[in-house]
């Protein structure tokens, strides 16, 4: 059976993964909802109808994973509201904190002479609470931008989408009719959508620190996605 940490870094993996599936999605959303020649391009004529079509299911499956990624309870399920929560264990903390600070290097090992070693051990300790902070400050972050991530009003409705719409077809009586929830009366804005998805990113950047020790290319896969959404929209007689 694997061990507590062993579930919480393989579920941390997962949800990564996950997380870049929601970014390669959104990637070809976003130039469909703010860059005006794209609507121009391909959302005209006869193209419109499709056009259309994908850009709401874009939306759709975009605000599931932000709700789903964000909030599943399920204890199998690798979600920043479970990874989160798992840190509120002060055991468990202290041993990720621990994790985090004490780097085996062999410097110390190997050298012979008693002055040098004495040094090097000062060193060592002092780079060793400078990273036990470096991991509080950046567990103290994390849960500050998940209490403002959970408690924001468009999450509410991201979460209505998931509950209602996508998983689970809902229809609501209103004036003497039965008719499916209406996602303009949900206040959710194009905009939203990144900012939730921003705000994620740096919850999923820092739960792959504190838990797996490990960071990521962010930088390289902003470019990369940016590139890929413009790519995917240029007239099909652009040069490559």
């Amino acid at each position: 059976m694997p061990t507590q940490i062993e579930k919480l870094e393989g579920h941390t993996s997962h949800l990564l993964d996950a997380f870049i599936r929601l970014r390669e999605r959104y990637a070809l959303l976003e130039p469909m909802l703010f860059d005006q020649q794209v609507p121009k391009l391909r959302g005209a004529g006869r193209q419109a109808r499709g056009f259309l079509t994908l850009r709401h299911s874009l939306f759709l499956s975009c605000a599931q994973d932000i709700a789903k990624l964000s909030f599943d309870s399920d204890e199998r399920t690798p979600s920043i509201k479970n990874l989160m929560a798992a840190l509120d264990d002060s055991s468990l903390t202290s041993s990720l904190r621990e994790r985090f600070a004490v780097w085996h290097l062999p410097s110390v090992e190997e050298e012979t002479d008693p002055e040098i070693v004495a040094v090097l051990r000062r060193m060592k300790l002092r780079e060793q609470d400078e990273r036990r902070t470096q991991f509080d400050e950046i567990l103290a972050a994390g849960r500050t931008t998940w209490n403002e991530l959970a408690t924001s009003g468009h999450m509410s409705g991201f979460l209505t989408i998931r509950d209602k719409i996508t998983a689970h077809t809902e229809v609501q009586h209103v004036a003497d009719k039965y008719q499916p929830v209406d996602i303009g009366n949900l206040g959710i804005k194009w905009a939203d959508l990144r900012r939730a998805i921003d705000a994620m990113q740096n919850l999923v950047e820092a739960l792959g620190l504190l838990i797996r020790n490990a960071g990521f290319a962010w930088d390289m896969l902003d470019e990369q996605l940016s590139r890929a959404g413009k790519d995917f929209w240029l007239p099909a007689d652009a040069a490559t």
